[in-house]
């Protein structure tokens, strides 16, 4: 059998468990409401949590950038790929954020295998909760770190394995607790402020991916450890998601950024992010950290009250954009997934392995750009499609 056909096999055992994955194509502005396979649909699918992945006035900035610098940066960042606006996006991030130092990523993927391959090794050891993403999990493997997973949330669960990794006959030579914020499939939050005295109490670093807290949570939107007066040792970001644009960054100390422009792989051997892109990254955290910034946060967080009054079932935390739905079974989800778009709602449905076995569910996500009309539009169109688990 050639690989082709061993493929063919893979696609067909994917298709029969309903976990087959098909692109589906938008046409113009990501927003509230976009054009998918040719309708014109209410967007609850995408990560554009503060709508401003269309916003004209980051466009006119990457445009500016586009004239001045072309569409690519041409080689990595370390050789002739360092442009000034890189430089600029990094200063601003960490002024927003205020950290000494940031470092630029061409994803949120690459900067957590990034950062946890730079600063985790054979003889060090990583706790990492049970639902951290993807990103995380593989960044844990490539690092050959001891890995220990504790239940999603469960700090005494973690206190316990510190303690127990302290008296151990190996010590480790550094141990690093990471965890999300604000988990992307649930929408619930980790208490960041239990977190880091835990992390202080038995001298261990903390990492923090706040990739879906960062823009939309916060005072200035600094996120949830801001939120907290907590500072991680590291904290890792996306500019994809409430900034609109592309990439991500690690938000850090002045030593750390320095070791991962010399020592993070992915940052190493990838040409830089296109120049057009820290320069929408610059005019994002403008606005974002504003008082514009501050008035989107307060729309989002009334319309993720407002659906969770019209709908208790939905989880995560009450302010969260990010709403799931629980529904278990992979071929239900996907059936109510395709009866939600016959209504001209987009809502994707989520199965194995971005989620665990028996918790397939439809993961709403909510835009500050959306009204209380769209609100009452989701509401109508799920107790149609989903009623017997609403």
């Amino acid at each position: 059998m050639s690989l082709d056909d061993e493929v063919r096999d893979e696609l067909a055992r994917l298709e029969a468990a309903h976990r087959l994955r098909v692109p589906r194509v938008v046409d113009g502005l990501q927003g509230p409401h976009t054009t998918v396979d040719g309708a014109l649909v209410l967007n609850l699918a995408s990560n554009d949590y503060l709508a401003l992945a269309a916003d004209r006035r980051i466009a006119r900035a990457a445009a500016a950038t586009l004239d001045e610098a072309g569409t690519g940066a041409g080689a990595s960042r370390l050789i002739v790929g360092n442009h000034r606006a890189h430089a600029a996006a990094e200063d601003s991030l960490a002024d927003w954020l205020r950290v000494p130092a940031a470092r630029l990523f061409n994803s949120g993927y690459a900067a957590n295998v990034g950062v946890l391959a730079t600063l985790l090794g054979p003889d060090d050891v990583v706790f990492s909760d049970e639902l951290n993403h993807a990103s995380i999990i593989d960044g844990c493997r490539l690092s050959r770190a001891k890995i220990v997973v504790y239940p999603h949330l469960d700090l005494a669960a973690l206190e316990r394995a510190l303690t127990e990794a302290a008296s151990s006959a190996h010590v480790p030579r550094r141990k690093i607790v990471i965890s999300e914020s604000l988990f992307s499939m649930d929408g619930d939050i980790a208490d960041v402020s239990a977190l880091a005295a835990l992390c202080t109490r038995h001298g261990v670093a903390l990492i923090l991916d706040e990739a879906h807290a960062v823009g939309v949570w916060g005072p200035e939107g600094r996120g949830i450890a801001a939120a907290a007066d907590v500072i991680p040792d590291v904290l890792v970001g996306t500019c994809g998601k409430a900034l609109g644009s592309f990439g991500a960054f690690v938000a850090t100390t002045r030593a750390i950024s320095d070791l991962l422009w010399n020592r993070a792989r992915p940052f190493v051997f990838s040409t830089g992010l296109p120049p057009l892109v820290p320069a929408a990254i610059t005019a994002a955290v403008e606005i974002i950290r504003g008082t514009e910034g501050d008035q989107r946060r307060r729309d989002l967080s009334t319309r993720a009250r407002d659906l969770r009054t019209r709908i208790p079932k939905l989880g995560g935390a009450p302010d969260s954009a990010i709403a799931p739905l629980l529904i278990g079974d992979d071929r239900e989800v996907m059936q109510i997934t395709a009866r939600l778009l016959e209504q001209r709602v987009y809502v994707q449905g989520i199965r194995p392995p971005t989620v665990p076995e028996g918790t397939a569910r439809l993961r709403v996500s909510l835009s500050a750009g959306h009204s209380a009309q769209d609100v009452e539009t989701l509401t109508g169109a799920l107790s149609h499609a989903a009623r017997h688990f609403t």
